[in-house]
């Protein structure tokens, strides 16, 4: 964990505000990208949450897991800094198995629960210090939302910059 630890704090940078709110149709994509939002919705067979409020200025690239049946299993959405380089926020989504979380996507010493739109969900901070302070912001915060098992993971948000995010999932 310390060498996690301390590649995430090694890539640090400071995050303002997230109070900027764009849509969808807003979003900027990375070079890397070889399908769109709108397209990877074809490609699915669960509902696709996109983030409604996020910096204007962060860079979309999308990351497609196998293919089961014509239909990809899963998905990331990675949000980048402007100049495409820091990982600000990776949302992982796909089919729910089940109506609420299953006891190993919950059940660690570290989580905490809270609520997202009426769902609940799940924060699990980075463990991560040096000289005894946490250096590390974020960790995992996990739900079901409508069908979507959702997975954010970021070491640049803070546990409220996540849920507000989270929140703004449509």
């Amino acid at each position: 964990m310390r060498i996690i630890s301390v590649f995430f704090l090694s890539q640090c940078i400071f995050l303002s505000s997230i109070a900027t709110v764009i849509h969808a149709e807003t979003i900027q994509y990375g070079p890397h990208n070889t399908i769109t939002i709108e397209a990877l919705q074809k490609e699915i067979d669960f509902k696709l949450l996109v983030p409604t409020k996020i910096p204007k200025d962060w860079v979309l690239e999308i990351k497609a897991g196998p293919r089961t049946n014509e239909k990809q299993e899963y998905f990331s959405l990675n949000f980048l800094d402007k100049n495409d380089q820091y990982l600000m926020m990776s949302l992982n989504q796909k089919k729910a198995l089940f109506k609420e979380l299953d006891s190993s996507q919950k059940s660690h010493d570290n989580t905490e629960l809270v609520q997202i739109n009426n769902c609940e969900g799940h924060f699990e901070a980075w463990v991560g210090t040096r000289n005894g302070v946490k250096d590390i912001s974020g960790g995992y915060l996990r739900w079901i939302h409508k069908g979507t098992y959702v997975e954010m993971v970021s070491s640049r948000l803070s546990k409220e910059e996540m849920i507000k995010i989270a929140k703004s999932l449509k």
